[in-house]
Order: structure tokens, then C-alpha cells, then sequence
């Protein structure tokens, strides 16, 4: 995730990117754009996201838990009524209120079933990109769902506003992205302050490389060989985004902010790596995310911050360094001074996942040092009959029930509504039918 100060916000986030998925973790992984700002900027050692995408995202574009929005229950899905309630405001409401222009390029997945519940209804002025979670083909930019066996619906996902794009058949949704983010930073009129997300999808699955990028690394695993190409093509629009901004002389006043949505899934080439865990899970694999910080604001470059950091921490200190006043029921904290100088973060826990949907059922909480986590049969370091450990075991589970004791009732629609299905919008996923 990106982010320009005062003239422009950019904030950068790929889907399913694991901690061992990035060149500065791993030399492997082709990204020497996104390594060289790692480096020059602050690494974040202790970011924590969600388990799984729609959650995460909820908390970047809110500042609140999942949980306490009736966002934790698995993800947005095509053809369901699920979205992000309408009383909550996004990042790029806040922003706008800041006199900012915002864009959005890449992937929303925060519900479309309505157009009230897209991008330019919840505070962008425009968006290139998706409404879903995933794609059925990169470059055909066509979702059939389910995933494998019969086809139940199937269209096309790519939108330009409102408009749907139908004539970059064959071109791959991450070339397109980059191209479409660095020629809103080109034609910008710097008179005004921007914020530009940009959501990649890639690396989700299928696995697809662009063409050209297919064997950008020599490794006998084709899905590993695979996945590294999206890597590198998608670390090429980075570098020409930063580029863009220093044409234009907005680099010096950027923030740039780079972040995975949660862990990698392993089951498509992902890897999580020291971590235990994949992706939808409550392990440290599945929530602790690659990420960095990057501006010449930062009064401590080039180095690594082990401080404890979570997605609505980015909401909260974004808004403020952008003039604004976070909402005081937000759970995001500003964490400028800890970013910028190293200081100590201003957060002592993390609620990491908080469900009792059957699929996503669970609860998970950071606290200091210690990471509670509900029906962990297979857990080898278990504290939980530690006579020494009671105090503080004590202490997390009485917090997870004020957790749950402040959540709003259950709300997940059942199964998908036909109203969604493509077929009755020309064969185009399309908002206007809840």
C-alpha cells in the first residue's frame, strides 16, 4: 500500500502474499522495486491482518475490527447480499472530507450487490478493477463460480467506473492495474492531495503468470516458477508507479505503504515460511503479513520495526497524518510517531479473529507477548495448563467475552441469490439487484 502525504495517499496491497512471499524475506521472490523501498524505509516485523480477505479489507477501509462491523464471517461472495454496511465510513470518506482526490485500482470485495455499496458510492472518485474476490482467468477477466465442478455463473469482472471494460481481453489484470494507477499519478493536477489504493489481486489463485513473465525464475516447481512471475510483474508496475510520482515531483511527499491482505495459501504456491499456518487460519501463517513503510518523512530509514501493529492502525494513522480526526469508537490507533521515529506502539492487543459462522467459527486475541487462540487441538507449545500462565490466560479470555458481548448479532446471508447471476446483465457481474 501506497501512500503520498500532503500532495498524494497510495497505498498498495496484494492478495495472499505470504511472510516468505516477498524479496526482502526471501531472495528467491523477484521483487527488486518493492525490495529497495523495503529497505529504504521500515519494515514491519509484528503487522497483523485477518485470516482471509474481506475481513482484512474492512479493517484497512474502517479502522475497526471485522467483528465489530459484522464483517468476519468468510468472505464476500459472489451473488450474495453480504457487503459492508453503509453507516460506516471508509478511509477515502475520510479523506474526501480532507479535500482529497482518491482512486481505486485493482480489487474491492467489500460487497456490490448494490451499487450504493461500490467504490464511487463509498467515497473514490473513480475505480479500475474488480468487485469480486478472484478471477476464473487473469487476462479474460471472467469469473465462473464455483471454482471447479459444474458452472453455476459465470461473466466478467472488469470495470472502468461503471462501465465494463470487455476490450483488454487478453491482457492480465496486473499490467492493466499498474498501467491504469501510474497514468492517474501522471495526470494528476497536483493541486490538490491524492490518495491512490491500488489492490492488486495477483498472487491470488489460479496461478497465471503474464506473458513475459512465465519463467522470470529458474525453479523446477512450475506453480512456485509460476507464482514468482505474477511476483515480478507485478513488482515492474510498482517501480513504474514510483517512477510516475517522481516525474511528476510528488515522490519527496509520499508515504508509501505496502501490505498483504493475510497469509499465503499454500495450496497455491504460497508460502508462510518460518510461520505455522496458511491462509483462513488463526495461525501466525495466516495473519502475520510482509509489509513496510516508506517516505522521506520517516525520521528512522532503513530499518526494522518489531513493534506491534494492526490493519486499522493504517486507517487511523493515515487519516491523521492526512489532517483528520479518527471516530473515537474506531479501533485503529495512530501510530505516526511509532512508523516514523521507532518509538513503542501505542498498541498492547489484537483481536484477530472473533466468528461463529460454522465455516469460520473461532476467536483468536494478541496480547503482549501472548496469542490466545480458541480449539487448537493440534498446538505442541500449549501455555493454557501452565500453572504460571493462569493470570494472563485469565485476563485474554475475559477480554475475548467483551469482545463477543460487543459485537452485533450474527448477520451472514444464506446461499446466493439468482437476482446476481451474470446471465441477467449481459453476462457482466453488476450491481442493482438487492
Amino acid at each position: 500500500m501506497v501512500i503520498v502525504l500532503i500532495i498524494c495517499m497510495l497505498a498498495l496491497a496484494t492478495a495472499d502474499q505470504g511472510w516468505n512471499d516477498v524479496g526482502w524475506h526471501n531472495d528467491f521472490i523477484p521483487t527488486p522495486n518493492l525490495n529497495n523501498l523495503a529497505n529504504e524505509g521500515v519494515i514491519f516485523k509484528n503487522m497483523y491482518s485477518q485470516p482471509i480477505c474481506t475481513p482484512s479489507r474492512v479493517a484497512l477501509m474502517t479502522g475497526r475490527y471485522p467483528a465489530k462491523a459484522n464483517m468476519q464471517h468468510l468472505v464476500v461472495i459472489p451473488m450474495q447480499p453480504y457487503y459492508l454496511p453503509l453507516n460506516y465510513s471508509t478511509l477515502a470518506d475520510k479523506l474526501k472530507e480532507q479535500g482529497y482526490m482518491n482512486h481505486i485500482v485493482g480489487k474491492w470485495h467489500l460487497g456490490d450487490c448494490s451499487w450504493s455499496m461500490t467504490p464511487m458510492w463509498r467515497g473514490f472518485d473513480s475505480h479500475y478493477g474488480c468487485y469480486q474476490g478472484a478471477t476464473s482467468d487473469f487476462e479474460s477477466h471472467v469469473l465462473t463460480i464455483p471454482f471447479q465442478g459444474p458452472p453455476l455463473a459465470t461473466g466478467i469482472d472488469m470495470r472502468d467506473n461503471t462501465g465494463v471494460v470487455t476490450h483488454q481481453n487478453g491482457t492480465h489484470n496486473t499490467l492493466l492495474f499498474s498501467e491504469r494507477a501510474e497514468r492517474i499519478v501522471r495526470n494528476h493536477n497536483p493541486e490538490f492531495p491524492l490518495f491512490l489504493y491500488v489492490p492488486f489481486m495477483a498472487p491470488h489463485f489460479p496461478l497465471q503468470a503474464p506473458k513475459g513473465f512465465e519463467n522470470t525464475v529458474e525453479v523446477d516447481d512450475a506453480d512456485r516458477r509460476t507464482f514468482a512471475g505474477m511476483m515480478a510483474a507485478m513488482d515492474q508496475g510498482v517501480g513504474n508507479i514510483t517512477q510516475a510520482l517522481k516525474d511528476k515531483g510528488m515522490w519527496d511527499d509520499t508515504i508509501f505503504v505496502f501490505l498483504s491482505d493475510n497469509g499465503g495459501d499454500a495450496g497455491f504456491a504460497g508460502s508462510n515460511y518460518p510461520f505455522r499456518g496458511n491462509k483462513a487460519t488463526m495461525w501466525e501463517g495466516g495473519v502475520k503479513v510482509p509489509g513496510f513503510i516508506h517516505g522521506s518523512m520517516l525520521k528512522n530509514p532503513g530499518s526494522v520495526n518489531n513493534e506491534l501493529y494492526h490493519f486499522t492502525d493504517i486507517f487511523a494513522t493515515l487519516l491523521t497524518v492526512a489532517g483528520g480526526t479518527p471516530d473515537d469508537d474506531i479501533d485503529g490507533i495512530n501510530q505516526w510517531d511509532s512508523f516514523c521515529e521507532g518509538k513503542p506502539s501505542e498498541r498492547s492487543e489484537i483481536l484477530l479473529h472473533l466468528d461463529e459462522d460454522a465455516v469460520t467459527n473461532g476467536a483468536a486475541l494478541r496480547m503482549g507477548d501472548y496469542k490466545y487462540m480458541e480449539e487448537d487441538p493440534l498446538e505442541t507449545n500449549n501455555l493454557f495448563n501452565d500453572p504460571d500462565k493462569q493470570d494472563i490466560i485469565n485476563e485474554m479470555k475475559q477480554r475475548l467475552d467483551e469482545y463477543r458481548a460487543s459485537a452485533p448479532p450474527y448477520w451472514f446471508p444464506d446461499g446466493m441469490d439468482p437476482r446476481g447471476n451474470p446471465a441477467n446483465s449481459g453476462g457482466y457481474w453488476t450491481p442493482g439487484w438487492c
